[in-house]
């Protein structure tokens, strides 16, 4: 908190150079709102603010929840010693003054940094008193924080006498000085402890960054110092000493009085020498300093000469040539890593320019232009590299020094500078760090310029992808709106505006949606805030099925809002349902054949023996007296096996659902068909009535079409309450009119109510309960009778009924008729040979005692066995062969013969219990063959072989 921008400024990059966030607020209500609102770990507050006073606002900051443990420091460049007692008062913790420099300021700030609890281990300075004397203020107060976190109970003492008097005020468990301090330094208080015997078992650390040498170490030791201790930014040799020397048991170090003049010299001498050392030090400091003034000036000089210039090559030109100027560098070179690593040089100075190829090879050393390069490290010429290399570098550049220093950062290098002197020697230290600040200084000139080009490149690319996402949510079929966190609308793309008048942006998003959507989306809504992650949910409005995909809006780390994006997936869900309805479809019409073709073989058989039985009992009957219900039973036996077949026969319009091939179909049949498939749902409902107008074919699929009335028939029993059946009525009627073949099925029940009607075709929209429909059968229906032309309409009244009417177009083909002889009644001339090759062994067995009164008939179970015969040489009149068999099927067997002997092939009968699969269907409709499907009547069976045989 501070009303200076500059002071903010440079807080802010000290600390955020070392990792920390930092929150500016330049005025005591800002840093109300923001304490309130992000809750910081350390404050800096002025003590002087526009708005507010220090003190009164640092007891406000303490009132705020969450605030106990913050630390508050007071941050101020006019601190008395009135107002530094006043702050210590107060709910500050500490006191900063400024100016102070970053490298100082970011310890203390990490000091106060609220840490996680240290373990007993840790704090092993509990309950202990530690003095601690330092004349530095800043060293001292980070010095105080890191022990007193170590449990330690801290004194400070700004210098030794001051220790002094603490420790004879109270003794403490250990001390911990400074060596360096005006009056009484730390030799001098370790001297003066061991001089009371009541100290000699004191601990007493001795800590320095300037007493660096053994004999430093050996005098600590003399004059009674437990160690010495370099200081380091961490204090962790300090810490590790304390812990040690507390662990340790006290060793008595008392020094006798004798030795005390011996070691005041000895303790001067080495004073002497350390302040020698200093002097020399801000000498070399001083001449460094006048030195770093000059290079300001120069680099000054480059930073203003290219703000100049818009061309970076024409202001580093005369950038450098300033700066070779006031370095005294005759000439130099510049080389820049410009596209595909391709070096670009230009000479610089006012001196006799260098050969191209000398200055592009670094006079014959390209090795070594590469490593300053690409290693990064510079090149000091003689001093750097081997004398004789050194020379013949020099020779040939006419130069008696130079040096080659690296442009670029740490793993981007931009190039090198080149700078040679040829009438004087400099300094190699000075002349270094000149060079060194010119080569940053450049380095950070381009840099900049590539920074800004990059810059001006992304802004560009930003543009055209904001253009493009603009024009791609313009454009987008999905609704798309960004919504606040309190669910107003922001924004609303195209596809919603058409659709909604423009005032509900700024409007409540929740208010626009029904319940119990509202509840459902609100609840995903609240998630993708919660969460910050994507959440999708998918409803059912009156208008159709949406997946709404919500994801949130995130600035920095927080969640700001969220993006809707809404798809209407009605038709997706439809085609869905329809796949899964086709594939159940698929499914039913497949166990339709399967259980047709697995009946039809033993019905043929039941069949064929009931007809046999007949012929005998009647043949019987002629010489013997019979059971007089005998016959009647063998009757009515065979016409329940005739009823048994009529249904199977039904079963087939519904095998073949897979199917979308048309052709003339005749409805009447479909009809009778779908009526005996739905008869158990009807016949407790109501009297079925049928009104047929024997119509003339339609063009149509008779899987589908049996599917559709099918449907009606279903939903018109499903409109009639059980228990009325005299009562109701089902009536189905066909009728001719204008060409188009005309069905309705009417029932007695109790109508559609109005709101219903205009829903009633939609997908997924049904009156029945949950598990009984699934809203997609009239829309199917709607979706087939379209398919094939034709349309369904309805009529309804409440209470009275509802009727529909499918019309479709008669078709102009003709019924096809089926493939084969056409079988005559005249017996046949000659006892044949006739082959029976069929899996179902009863059927084999009553063909043959049916036929071998005529003719020799040989029976074999399986294709493989037909095909061995054939094999074996074997010829006949008639092949009776199944189609559908296990291993090798009939079409098989037909195939194979008709490679090997075709007129064989055209003698082959096919018998079929229902053709459950493609293949056989489509080989069946090719194949010119006579065809009997099961099961059959034995004296048709008859009829055909003889005509055969004939």
């Amino acid at each position: 908190m501070d009303d200076n921008t500059a002071t903010r400024r440079a807080v802010r990059n000290a600390l955020q150079r070392n990792g920390h966030e930092v929150i500016e607020a330049p005025d005591g209500k800002t840093a109300r709102e923001m304490m309130a609102r992000w809750h910081p770990r350390v404050v800096l507050q002025d003590l002087m603010l526009p708005d507010a006073d220090g003190f009164t606002l640092v007891g406000e900051l303490r009132k705020l929840a969450g605030t106990s443990d913050v630390a508050i420091l007071a941050f101020s460049g006019f601190i008395s010693e009135l107002l530094e007692s006043r702050v210590s008062t107060v709910e500050f913790d500490d006191i900063i003054t400024k100016p102070i420099a970053p490298s100082r300021l970011v310890p203390i700030i990490e000091a106060h940094l609220p840490r996680v609890a240290a373990t007993s281990s840790e704090r092993f300075g509990a309950k202990r008193r530690l003095v601690i004397a330092d004349d530095d203020p800043i060293q001292l107060k980070l010095a105080a924080f890191k022990l007193a976190r170590l449990g330690f109970d801290v004194v400070t003492a700004c210098d030794g006498r001051a220790a002094l008097a603490a420790i004879r005020s109270r003794t403490p468990d250990i001390v911990v000085s400074d060596v360096m301090m005006p009056e009484l330094d730390g030799f001098g208080l370790a001297m003066e402890l061991r001089k009371e015997t009541r100290y000699s078992r004191l601990p007493l650390l001795l800590v320095t960054s300037s007493y660096v040498e053994a004999p430093d170490r050996e005098l600590a030791r003399k004059a009674g110092a437990n160690d010495l201790i370099p200081r380091t930014p961490e204090l962790v040799e300090l810490v590790d000493a304390l812990r040690t020397t507390l662990e340790a048991a006290p060793v008595p170090l008392e020094l006798p009085l004798e030795s005390f003049p011996a070691l005041e010299r000895e303790h001067n001498q080495r004073v002497f020498r350390q302040l020698e050392r200093q002097v020399r030090l801000n000498s070399g400091l001083a001449k460094r300093c006048s030195s770093l003034a000059s290079e300001l000036t120069v680099l000054t000089g480059i930073s203003a000469t290219i703000l100049e210039h818009r061309d970076l090559d024409v202001a580093l030109d005369g950038a450098l040539a300033d700066c070779f100027d006031a370095g005294g560098i005759a000439a130099g070179a510049l080389y820049l890593i410009g596209d595909a690593g391709k070096l670009s040089i230009r000479q610089l100075g006012s001196g006799q320019p260098w050969a191209t190829d000398e200055v592009e090879t670094l006079f014959g050393r390209a090795a070594l232009l590469d490593e300053v390069i690409y290693g990064g490290r510079a090149l000091i010429v003689p001093s750097g590299i081997a004398p004789g290399v050194a020379d013949d570098l020099l020779s040939r550049a006419s130069a008696t020094q130079m040096m080659v220093v690296p442009l670029g950062r740490p793993n981007e290098p931009f190039g090198a500078l080149l700078m040679a002197v040829r009438s004087r020697d400099l300094d190699q230290d000075d002349w270094r760090a000149f060079a060194q600040g010119v080569a940053t200084q450049i380095a950070n000139v381009i840099s900049l310029a590539r920074a800004y080009d990059a810059r001006s490149n992304a802004e560009r690319l930003a543009k055209q992808q904001a253009a493009l996402l603009q024009a791609v949510v313009a454009s987008a079929p999905d609704i798309i709106m960004q919504v606040d966190l309190g669910g107003v609308i922001r924004f609303i793309n195209r596809a919603l505006q058409s659709k909604l008048p423009p005032e509900l942006l700024g409007t409540d998003w929740f208010s626009m949606l029904p319940e119990p959507q509202r509840t459902t989306v609100r609840t995903a809504f609240d998630t993708t805030i919660r969460t910050a992650q994507p959440t999708e949910v998918e409803q059912q409005f009156s208008s159709g099925t949406f997946s709404i995909h919500l994801g949130p809006v995130i600035e920095g780390e927080h969640v700001t809002g969220v993006v809707v994006v809404a798809r209407d997936v009605s038709e997706k869900k439809q085609a869905e349902i329809q796949l899964v309805l086709a594939d159940r479809m698929a499914s039913v019409g497949t166990l339709a054949a399967g259980v047709a073709h697995e009946i039809n073989n033993p019905l043929a058989s039941v069949i064929a023996n009931l007809d046999l039985a007949s012929t005998d009992i009647g043949a019987l009957g002629e010489h013997t007296i019979l059971p007089p219900d005998l016959v009647e039973e063998i009757r009515d036996a065979r016409l329940a096996a005739e009823r048994v077949r009529e249904i199977v026969k039904d079963l087939k319009i519904f095998s073949r659902a897979e199917e979308d091939r048309r052709g003339p179909i005749d409805v009447e049949q479909v009809l009778d068909a779908t009526l005996r498939m739905a008869w158990t749902e009807l016949r407790h409902r109501a009297r079925v009535v049928k009104d047929y107008g024997h119509v003339p074919p339609v063009e149509a699929n008779e899987s589908r079409l049996g599917q559709v009335f099918l449907n009606l028939l279903i939903n018109a029993a499903h409109a009639i309450p059980e228990g009325k059946y005299d009562s109701n009525e089902i009536r189905i009627a066909t009728t001719l009119r204008d060409g188009n073949v005309i069905i309705t099925v009417s029932d007695t029940g109790s109508g559609i109510p109005l709101e219903v009607r205009s829903r009633l075709f939609t997908p997924f929209f049904t009156t029945k309960p949950v598990g009984v429909g699934t809203g997609l059968g009239l829309a199917i229906s709607l979706k087939i009778i379209s398919s094939f032309g034709g349309t369904i309409a309805f009529d309804t009244e409440l209470g009275r009924g509802t009727e529909f009417a499918v019309t479709l177009p008669a078709s102009t083909s003709v019924a096809p008729v089926a493939v084969g002889r056409t079988p005559t009644r005249q017996p046949a001339t000659r006892r044949g040979k006739i082959l029976v090759v069929d899996d179902d062994v009863q059927l084999g067995h009553a063909i043959r005692r049916y036929l071998s009164a005529f003719h020799e008939v040989e029976v074999v179970q399986s294709g493989r066995a037909a095909l061995d015969r054939f094999d074996q040489g074997a010829r006949f009149d008639v092949l009776l062969c199944d189609v559908m068999m296990p291993q090798v099927t009939g079409m098989e067997v037909y195939d194979t013969i008709a490679r090997l002997d075709p007129a064989q092939a055209a003698k082959i009968v096919f018998l079929t219990g229902g053709a459950f699969t493609i293949a056989a269907r489509e080989f069946l409709d090719r194949s010119t063959n006579p065809r009997l499907d099961k099961p059959f009547d034995l004296k048709a069976l008859r009829r055909l072989v003889h005509d055969m045989i004939r």
